[in-house]
């Protein structure tokens, strides 16, 4: 079956230095969970995503979301580039995207897109087994740790805050180390009010250039300790090449996580049926 394909450029302003995503425009049921996920293995990319019609009154679409991996309820940059895919050039303040999780919002200001942070589903502290993962994965001295929390939000981050952008940007990841966590490092920008982020992903054994989930919970973990303002950008990606570029407000008491798209590749995608 041929069905409308295009790649995004998520969370940078220049086209090939942010997150790239993979958008399959399709109906409900075309294609299996196997045909989906096989393609999602075979892009390659961090996410693919599969446009449905909404199956909710509430919503204005529906979207799958998948690793080369696995299945996910929720990823930030999914869903805005999935949002921007949707609009295609379309101007409308508030969209309503039905995934997983339950329906998202996402307000359109200008030339970027925001999302609504999902509530926390999982908020605790490492386990013992999870600290010795992180040192043994990263080489961080415990004197470079100046806080960790495991956060989720649908995907679980083991979220890492370290002493310096000095110290976090030299962390060498051993990944076969860290097992199946998902380490979201992170350090204040001693330039400005902000974040510089790094995001490890043990089980593709990779890092991801911008993360719109780790951003998430980073923005409601260090918000709720007073570390930054209420409206802050974050760096991304420069391990990897990427020049990722992400905004956080915090606005009527929740916190909105946004960015650019660009559409990159526009196209038809032939897949097998269901």
């Amino acid at each position: 079956m041929k069905s409308r394909f295009e790649q995004i450029n998520v969370f940078a302003s220049h086209s090939l230095k942010g997150n790239p995503l993979a958008v399959v425009h399709c109906q409900e049921g075309d294609y299996s969970t196997e045909t989906m996920q096989a393609l999602a293995r075979w892009t390659q990319l961090s996410e693919t995503v599969f446009i449905t019609p909404a199956t909710e009154a509430a919503a204005d679409y529906k979207v799958r979301i998948f690793t080369p991996v696995e299945e996910l309820p929720f990823a930030g940059h999914p869903t805005l580039g999935s949002c921007h895919s949707w609009l295609n050039g379309r101007k409308q303040a508030v969209v309503h995207q039905q995934s997983a999780i339950g329906i998202v919002e996402i307000r359109q200001e200008n030339d970027l897109l925001f999302f609504e942070a999902p509530p926390l589903v999982v908020q605790r502290p490492f386990s013992a087994q999870e600290q010795q993962q992180l040192i043994a994965s990263t080489g961080l001295l415990a004197e470079t740790i100046t806080a960790t929390q495991v956060l989720s939000n649908g995907p679980v981050w083991h979220c890492v805050r370290v002493d310096s952008v000095e110290t976090l940007l030299r962390i060498t990841p051993d990944y076969s180390a860290m097992g199946d966590l998902k380490l979201g490092l992170c350090s204040l920008d001693p330039e400005g009010e902000g974040l510089v982020v790094r995001a490890l992903m043990g089980l593709e054994a990779t890092e991801d250039p911008v993360t719109g989930s780790l951003q998430a919970v980073l923005a409601q973990w260090l918000l709720e300790t007073g570390e930054l303002p209420e409206h802050y950008r974050a760096q991304q990606g420069m391990c990897v090449g990427a020049e990722g570029e992400v905004t956080i407000k915090k606005i009527d008491g929740k916190i909105f996580v946004g960015g650019q798209s660009t559409t990159v590749i526009s196209g038809d995608i032939t897949l097998p049926t269901a």
